[in-house]
């Protein structure tokens, strides 16, 4: 009348066994996790409060001014070292030149946070 239940063999391939549901538990849950925060809804309208007629002519003339001064701003004070005579002997007169430099300097920032927020995303 002798029971298997201290039988090592046994208790090692339940303990198995156990490992792999507990795995396969916490994939489902990480895939749920990453599947919510990669379709959650985000407006714009949850930032700012502003009628959609000023909203859109705000966002237009943001697009066109933000980027160009961000640009300038960085060739200015990284590239020339805050140093005027250094900017003028650039000769950067291109508006498309400094805008795609500021447009790229904000994409990065953002790529920044949103890297940022996937990191940090908890359960709502």
């Amino acid at each position: 009348m002798s029971t298997l239940t201290h039988d090592p063999y046994l208790n090692t391939a339940k303990r198995s066994l156990e490992d792999k549901k507990y795995k396969e538990r916490y994939e489902k849950k990480r895939k749920n996790r990453i599947n919510k925060f990669l379709t959650k809804k985000v407006s714009i309208t949850d930032y700012i409060n502003l009628s959609e007629g000023v909203a859109n002519t705000l966002f237009l003339i943001s697009f066109l001014i933000v980027p160009y001064v961000v640009g300038v701003s960085f060739i200015f004070f990284i590239i020339a070292q805050a140093n005027i005579k250094a900017f003028n002997k650039m000769n950067i007169n291109e508006y498309s030149v400094y805008w795609s430099i500021g447009y790229e300097v904000i994409a990065s920032i953002l790529l920044i946070f949103i890297v940022k927020s996937a990191i940090s995303f908890k359960k709502s």
